[in-house]
């Protein structure tokens, strides 16, 4: 693609710096992933070359230097948890791992060469430049790849521990060198043992353990704490052997195609042993600096605060050289059944819309002629039959019934908190730790709202996924906010009125135990203290957001409170959050105190029961 960029058919665009600056000039500046596959194809025509030189290693090195902006550019969304588009994110992601597999095959080929070139070539000058850029290549890949594709592969891990190997035996790792990172501007140092550092403590975070979001905040947290981390080899002929105390360490094998793993773990001979003490000192003291509100309500809200603590806590765990005991809220009890299962914020709305317009339909057809369904903004209540739910059959990914994507997932055990499921998936990365989804057991069964917790991929395409329940029968409504000045009119305020879609979950004393009413939203529609207009069939509640129990790039989970009520005199028929705004009909000031389950009831309210009119509650 785009060849023709390329300054010389034969000669190709990495023939000498010159010619890389010329060709990265020539690139579209306007589309990022189109220069992301010529710059790809750039790289892979370098490594078709038998003897490459001086002029080749220095092309590469420019080429590479002036892409930086190219990867920043296919990042820039990511480097906070509010994505607005998951469709783009998903493109981005893929083409920034791309770019980045790309040029770590190519320094994987320079660096063969380099080693095994004889030293009158002048080719090893470029090594430490040729592995810092590697390992800081593979640290992008290793940051991307749980949620594109899947773990590394052999040969991933072949070029990371030969590059490493190569640099121990040239006695290259401590060497320090000037460093610029994605999305900072500002250089630090490093050595090329930390760069080595980064991409293993990487990699053993990144094993479906944590969301995307939080990925990327540790990446950024790992430059600072792998400054304080040393490797020790444990070979008895080395002089830099060691092994009192190998039950504390994290190991890993450069011979093997793994990472890091603990001692217990590990397999016997020449290993690289890595003590975790210090860097977990670091994250105790920044959990214990959250802990003192005064300090952190300087740096983070309290909802920033409490997600951070709950991540730095996992992150302890994990780098752990002893894996601590779990805490386990409730006992795990085998299971045996089968669920459906809606993965992600917008699908869970859509499906519980296409659900209520069916419902709505059923009701209008049994009752008497003349008589008109008045549409609810709130979706009714999914409940069981009197013969029980109708089993779920395993009918793999399909729109259907619901109008969304679902999948049929096979529930292994489950307890008070959460369950584990096990799934066949064509595209498993769909589904990541963070992700928000709606289950139920059977047709007519209510449904219920989890979270990925954890994902671990086990033989072929079959997938384990661990999840911890939010709350039951979820009910999809529309807010409205008012964003205009005080000065404006009414109309103008009423143009400006800002609908949109959220999912409303009654209390509940089942488990998940749950004593208030809670709200899901969009990320971008969440800020503490934000007044809302929550609308149903008959009434219109202005509430207060409050502190978030829970933020994922997906959707931010908060209870509220209600400080008005509002009847509406008219029956005010639904209509899609981004339609075009509708004056509000009349309405009347209620107290501010307002009944407790008035909003569920209001919410809740069977179809037929909307439509004869059931008095207020």
């Amino acid at each position: 693609m785009l060849g023709f960029l390329t300054p010389g058919r034969d000669a190709g665009p990495l023939i000498d710096e010159a010619a890389a600056d010329e060709y990265w000039q020539l690139l579209p500046r306007s589309d990022p992933f189109s220069a992301q596959q010529s710059v790809s194809e750039a790289l892979a025509e370098l490594t078709t070359r038998a003897h490459p030189g001086r002029d080749h290693f220095r092309a590469l090195l420019t080429l590479d230097q002036r892409a930086g902006k190219l990867s920043d550019a296919l990042l820039r969304n990511y480097t906070n948890e509010r994505v607005p588009s998951p469709a783009l994110e998903r493109k981005s992601w893929q083409a920034a791992l791309a770019l980045s597999q790309s040029f770590a095959r190519a320094y994987g080929y320079a660096l063969s060469h380099i080693a095994g070139a004889a030293p009158s070539r002048g080719l090893r000058e470029y090594a430490p430049a040729v592995l810092l850029r590697s390992f800081q290549h593979r640290q992008i890949e290793f940051l991307l790849r749980p949620f594109i594709s899947e773990r590394p592969t052999s040969d991933c891990w072949a070029d990371v521990h030969g590059a490493c190997k190569y640099a121990l035996a040239q006695g290259l790792l401590q060497q320090h060198a000037v460093v610029t990172r994605s999305h900072e501007e500002r250089r630090s140092v490093s050595t090329l043992e930390r760069e080595y550092l980064h991409v293993l403590l990487l990699e053993l975070l990144n094993r479906g353990q944590v969301s995307p979001y939080d990925a990327f905040f540790v990446n950024r947290m790992l430059p600072r704490w792998c400054a304080t981390l040393r490797l020790r080899v444990n070979d008895p002929q080395s002089p830099q052997a060691t092994d009192d105390g190998a039950e504390d360490y994290l190991v890993v094998d450069p011979e093997r195609p793994e990472g890091l793993v603990r001692s217990s773990r590990a397999s016997a001979g020449t290993r690289l042993c890595l003590d975790p003490y210090p860097m977990l000192v670091l994250i105790n003291d920044e959990i214990a600096a959250l802990r003192n509100r005064v300090d952190a309500a300087r740096a983070t809200s309290s909802s920033g605060r409490d997600r951070r603590l709950r991540l730095l806590r996992k992150i302890s765990a994990i780098y752990a050289p002893k894996p601590p005991p779990i805490l386990r809220r409730g006992q795990r009890k085998p299971t045996a059944s089968t669920v459906q299962a809606i993965v992600g914020f917008s699908h869970v709305i859509r499906m519980l819309r296409n659900e209520r317009d069916r419902k709505s339909v059923a009701a209008s057809a049994i009752l008497p002629e003349g008589t008109e369904v008045v549409g609810a903004m709130a979706l009714p209540v999914v409940g069981r039959g009197g013969n029980g739910p109708r089993p779920v059959e395993p009918d793999g990914e399909s729109n259907g019934e619901f109008g969304v994507p679902h999948q049929v997932w096979h529930l292994k055990d489950r307890s008070d908190s959460g369950c584990r499921f096990r799934g066949q998936f064509g595209d498993a990365n769909r589904v990541v730790p963070g992700a928000l989804v709606a289950i139920r057991e059977g047709v007519g069964a209510p449904w219920m709202l989890v979270v990925v917790r954890r994902r671990r991929t086990r033989i072929g395409d079959r997938v384990d996924i661990g999840v911890e329940l939010l709350g039951r029968n979820p009910h999809g409504v529309v807010l409205a906010s008012d964003e205009g000045n005080d000065g404006e009119s009414q109309d103008a305020a009423k143009n400006k009125r800002n609908r949109f879609n959220a999912l409303y979950l009654p209390e509940s004393a089942q488990n998940p135990a749950m004593p208030f009413k809670t709200l899901v939203l969009a990320p971008c529609e969440f800020k503490v203290g934000r007044s809302l207009q929550l609308q149903s069939a008959r009434a219109t509640f202005t509430i207060r957001l409050k502190e978030p129990i829970e933020e994922q790039g997906d959707f931010a989970w908060l209870p509220y409170e209600v400080v008005d009520r509002r009847e509406v005199a008219e029956h005010l028929p639904l209509q899609p959050a981004d339609s075009k705004p509708t004056a509000m009909p009349s309405t009347r000031v209620q107290p501010r105190v307002v009944n407790s389950d008035t909003l569920t009831q209001l919410v809740t309210e069977e179809p037929d029961k909307r439509a004869a009119g059931a008095g207020t509650p």
